[in-house]
């Protein structure tokens, strides 16, 4: 078997690097299914992407031409990236090789809504073109359903993280977390405001750090405009050597996302046993309840503020939410488990 999986440049510092990383960093996975990987997207100016891409089709056409590929993995969001894979799905297509079709895009619907008909029925064309497809969450069953001929060949399978054998969580940290790219989008406003309502409120002891690239720019300005300097700091980008050092200092996990799919930051946060308070949209509710953490509307400040003074001022709460946040990673997220998944999808594609 040889799989080619098509995705982004680490540089991207995303949730689907996070998801590709896992995978090449499984050595007997990579063996079983000797597995190359390309990435034809990268964070820069529009004529360094453009180079990166072109460059990225190259080294695909080399592995084609120096053998045969069963399988072709695509990792596939939104806008742009769609036409990328499109034509790496089409060029696949053409010399025999299988489509698995990975979607993560978390504005990928509304994306897709946007576009006027023509449009859509080339993203339908493309999406349909491949032989199989991965979902991360059963909530987009519906919405991808209605773009394929056939919705039995779309598969739900979640993100995955590598899980502990022991629950890292440490009940006496006073750390909140924030983990992902710095932007409207994952709700970094809300949380600012949130925290400036609670703060007289909050046991000083109580800090949030902010980790994550800064997709606004503006991030620590932001900060002292609300007079939290002494509470909150960003402290940039978390490598991911870092981040179980991170992990085990930290109390509750926060993200309060507009749009999602299924976020790593919050696989990995449960993975340590870490409670979340997150909002109630993609695929979150999935993974996050009201056992293991806390669900809310995005946008509420309010209640996103009351939600991290409950946690904070709330020790047993925690505790208990912390076993279930563990055992739910065991339980549904693992990445060994995930791994399998995978390999029988490839088998079944190949029908071996």
């Amino acid at each position: 078997m040889k799989v080619l999986m098509v995705g982004v440049d680490e540089s991207t510092k995303g949730g689907m690097w996070t998801v590709a990383e896992n995978y090449l960093n499984a050595p007997a996975f990579v063996s079983m299914c000797h597995l190359s990987y390309v990435p034809t997207s990268i964070v820069g100016n529009p004529v360094q992407k453009v180079c990166f891409t072109i460059k990225g089709f190259l080294k695909i056409f080399r592995v084609f031409r120096m053998e045969k590929v069963d399988i072709t993995h695509v990792h596939m969001s939104e806008r742009g990236s769609v036409y990328r894979k499109g034509l790496v799905m089409r060029y696949a297509r053409k010399h025999g090789s299988r489509i698995l079709l990975h979607m993560h895009g978390a504005e990928f619907e509304d994306w897709y809504r946007g576009l006027n008909a023509k449009r859509q029925q080339q993203v339908r064309s493309i999406v349909d073109s491949a032989d199989e497809i991965i979902i991360l969450g059963e909530y987009w069953q519906n919405f991808i359903s209605g773009l394929v001929r056939d919705p039995h060949k779309i598969r739900v399978v979640p993100n995955a993280v590598s899980i502990p054998k022991e629950r890292l969580y440490s009940p006496d940290s006073r750390r909140l977390l924030f983990l992902g790219a710095v932007s409207m989008r994952k709700g970094i406003y809300d949380l600012l405001d949130a925290m400036q309502q609670i703060s007289p409120e909050l046991s000083p002891e109580w800090k949030l750090d902010i980790y994550g690239p800064n997709v606004m720019g503006n991030v620590e300005d932001e900060i002292e405009k609300r007079d939290l300097s002494s509470r909150v700091f960003y402290r940039g980008w978390l490598p991911p050597g870092d981040r179980a050092e991170v992990l085990s200092h930290t109390a509750v996990n926060i993200l309060p996302s507009y749009h999602e799919g299924l976020p790593m930051t919050i696989m990995e946060a449960m993975a340590a046993g870490i409670p979340s308070i997150a909002t109630n949209v993609a695929a979150i509710p999935e993974a996050v309840n009201d056992d293991n953490g806390i669900l809310l509307q995005p946008g509420d400040t309010r209640a996103l503020g009351q939600s991290i003074l409950t946690l904070c001022n709330h020790h047993e709460m925690r505790l208990q939410k912390s076993e279930n946040s563990y055992r739910t990673a065991v339980e549904k997220f693992s990445l060994e488990k995930h791994l399998c998944r995978i390999a029988n999808i490839y088998r079944e594609l190949l029908d071996l």
